[in-house]
């Protein structure tokens, strides 16, 4: 058997499967509760009104962006086969470009025909958690493409031509809920969000179907009330503060698309200490869009933020999906939703070519601008007009910025940068490579960071398990397989990464920093900080992913996708901004330009040397994490430590001091953690650091600590926290 009759062979036959799984689900009788009262929420739309926009693609002939991850969305069997018949026809037109032309014209004859069954993409959605109490609702989010390619920018662009689309044709979609475990099963009744007996959601208008012949996007507002309702009808045991969701389209002349999710209906508010805002500085809303990823309208992704328990959020969309008229259009709606709930901050993720000379060069960068005027972007000093960076993808027909040139424009307008995933390359079909200390982070000399580079996101997506099943990585479906539901992955392992990236760049840099101050008492020759941002294209609930690097390895993940369990919000970097976020953000962008963050997943750890005995340590002349401090071992004062955590995360288990020098770091010093006082510290906790600073006299070195947290499952959180910088001058 060939490979492509191969992979058609297992196309069809989980076609057959999900076809034959969804008999029984064909026309579920309406719940017999009456619908609950409206839901009276903070947006103008009453929740039970259905959010909908349809717009077709505007097809430009940019650029195309693929990163490490060729699609983060559920990802369709007929996705599958586009790419994978694109795949094959590639092959086949390589090894045989000098056929005949009627071959030549038979074969891309084929590839129309094949290409316009395939390339359709469905996606549901909804936030992992809901904190926000103040929000009655829970978002689902639904997007239907009839056609990717068209959305190319870059590599692939004129590939829309050659394809034709019969119109989708949507009847609507069925909503089903039960609690939370593999005890439960669905019923069959489905939860009624309108007057159809057919359906949760009707997407028929005088009993003609919705025609779809781009691309739907509709935001359901689902009650939890109506939640809570329904499950009370179907199921003994209540409350329940976590469900499963399965989502079902229906459409006709197509097998029903069917989703699961799972939310926690009553999460707790994250940790949290004054003057601290958590945020993601690497998120990816609706204006990252193209044939590989896509992310989600800022409408929707303002209220999962809140619900995730976000302060605020950057958005770095790509810059190979961006325009002048785009990033123009992207602040206009920055604007819009911007309150005093959400600080949404427009930044940017460039694609950019190492300075190293090797085949592999392609990186990003995590773009974000001044803060003392956040909204001004990054003007190119040419065409002043044009204040976003554009930039190819980086494969061999769509060349990538210079790392030089992109950071030379960020610093010109008073912005600043992250090196993103810096040693976690993006697809090789893109040269994907990874960040060079000499050649990219570090300027000529090599006593100073490049002009702009304050610091790299190792920590990045907050991953610990994947699965096989794009669709159904939890298992809901009565026939899973568990073997393809989320299992732990050592190689996708977030701590595992982040540690890599620590010792690989972050601890070098560090000790090349202090290495360039040589024997001054003015300040550290350069200072690198950590941040960290989800990456998220989307993924409320879960990450799913296409990627070429796992295909080579499993085959299987090349032709229907995986999943990881990352997600909006599992991972923050949280900022000391005292004097509040600003009204646009400054007070954040001042933070993270000048490293006042610690990167956290749950519990928070904060610490700094209080010079005035007032009990705090936000008072003028306190040193506080990102600062730097020349001062006599005598004069020295305790290192003071804050720290919180929750039942959702468990108690401190254990705080590491870390002290570096020139010639490196020290072993992790262990901090006693009191045990009345593991789920927080209760005010400011003194260490004495004289023991460990005194044989590092008369040059600059830095202290920076992590906590560890594990709750009541087993899983672990953890809290880095940014240097402090010290000199000790003399006795």
């Amino acid at each position: 058997m060939s490979l492509n009759s191969s992979r058609e062979s297992k196309v069809e036959s989980r076609k057959s499967s999900v076809e034959s799984r969804s008999t029984i689900r064909k026309n579920p009788p309406a719940c017999h509760s009456e619908r609950t009262q409206a839901c009276h929420s903070e947006r103008t739309q009453a929740c039970h009104s259905e959010r909908s926009e349809e717009s077709p693609f505007v097809s430009r002939v940019r650029f195309l962006s693929v990163s490490r991850r060729l699609g983060r969305t559920a990802i369709t069997i007929c996705r599958a086969r586009f790419l994978a018949s694109l795949g094959m026809t590639a092959i086949t037109v390589f090894a045989f470009g000098s056929t005949p032309a009627w071959s030549q014209q038979e074969m891309v004859s084929q590839l129309k025909e094949k290409v316009s069954k395939a390339g359709v993409f469905f996606r549901a959605d909804a936030p992992r958690v809901l904190r926000n109490s103040n929000d009655p609702c829970l978002p689902l989010y639904l997007e239907i493409i009839n056609g990717v390619e068209k959305t190319a920018h870059t590599t692939g662009a004129g590939l829309s031509q050659y394809i034709t689309r019969e119109p989708l044709k949507l009847l609507g979609l069925n909503l089903f809920v039960k609690p939370a475990g593999a005890g439960r099963q669905f019923v069959a009744d489905l939860l009624p969000l309108g007057e159809s007996k057919d359906f949760s959601f009707d997407a028929r208008s005088n009993g003609q179907p919705l025609t779809i012949t781009d691309r739907m996007k509709k935001t359901l507002e689902v009650p939890r009330e109506s939640i809570d309702t329904y499950l009370r009808q179907h199921f003994i045991g209540g409350p329940f503060h976590a469900v499963d969701l399965w989502v079902s389209f229906r459409l006709e002349g197509w097998p029903t698309q069917d989703f699961y999710l799972r939310v926690d209906l009553n999460a707790p508010p994250l940790p949290s200490l004054p003057g601290w805002y958590r945020g993601d500085v690497h998120y990816h809303c609706g204006y990252t869009d193209n044939p590989a990823e896509r992310g989600y309208p800022l409408s929707v992704t303002k209220q999962t933020a809140l619900h995730a328990g976000l302060d605020w959020l950057i958005l770095t969309d790509h810059s190979t999906d961006l325009s002048v008229e785009r990033y123009a259009q992207e602040l206009q709606e920055v604007q819009k939703y911007r309150d005093g709930r959400l600080m949404l901050i427009r930044g940017e993720e460039i694609t950019t070519a190492s300075s190293k000379q090797t085949l592999l060069t392609t990186v990003h960068m995590l773009a974000l601008p001044s803060p003392d005027n956040p909204e001004k972007g990054f003007p190119n000093p040419s065409h002043p007009q044009e204040d976003v960076i554009l930039s190819g993808d980086g494969s061999v027909a769509s060349a990538a910025l210079p790392i030089k040139e992109a950071l030379s424009r960020i610093a010109a307008a008073g912005g600043f940068a992250y090196a993103a995933h810096p040693f976690d390359p993006i697809s090789p079909l893109m040269r994907g490579g990874s960040w060079d200390l000499d050649a990219d982070f570090l300027a000529p000399e090599g006593k100073q960071l490049q002009a702009g580079l304050v610091g790299l996101e190792p920590w990045n997506r907050a991953t610990m398990a994947t699965a096989d099943d794009a669709r159904d990585p939890y298992c809901l479906h009565r026939d899973a397989d568990p073997e393809a539901c989320f299992q732990p992955d050592s190689q996708a392992n977030q701590y595992a990464r982040l540690e890599k990236g620590i010792e690989l760049g972050w601890r070098p840099l560090l000790q090349r920093g202090l290495q360039a101050s040589g024997d001054s008492t003015h300040a550290p020759g350069f200072k690198v900080f950590l941040a960290a941002g989800s990456d998220a294209h989307g993924d409320f609930n879960y990450e799913a992913t296409l990627d070429v690097v796992d295909f080579l390895g499993k085959p299987s993940r090349g032709l229907s996708g995986y999943a990881e369990d990352n997600a909006l919000g599992k991972i923050s970097t949280v900022v000391y901004a005292p004097e509040g976020m600003g009204p646009k953000g400054e007070n954040i962008l001042r933070a993270l330009k000048s490293g006042r963050s610690v990167l956290s997943n749950g519990p928070l750890l904060i610490a700094g040397l209080e010079r005035n005995s007032h009990g705090s340590l936000g008072d003028s002349g306190d040193v506080g994490i990102g600062d730097s401090l020349a001062v006599s071992l005598g004069h020295l004062p305790p290192l003071q430590l804050a720290w919180v955590s929750s039942a959702e995360f468990g108690p401190i288990e254990s705080i590491r001091l870390i002290v570096g020098s020139q010639e490196g770091e020290s072993q992790p010093q262990e901090i006693p953690v009191p045990a009345s006082r593991q789920m927080a510290s209760g005010g400011l906790i003194p260490v004495d650091l004289r023991p460990f600073l005194g044989k590092n006299r008369g040059v600059w070195g830095y202290i920076r600590l992590e906590a560890r947290t594990r709750n009541a499952t087993g899983e672990e959180f953890r809290c880095y926290t940014n240097p402090v910088w010290l000199e000790i001058t003399g006795d």
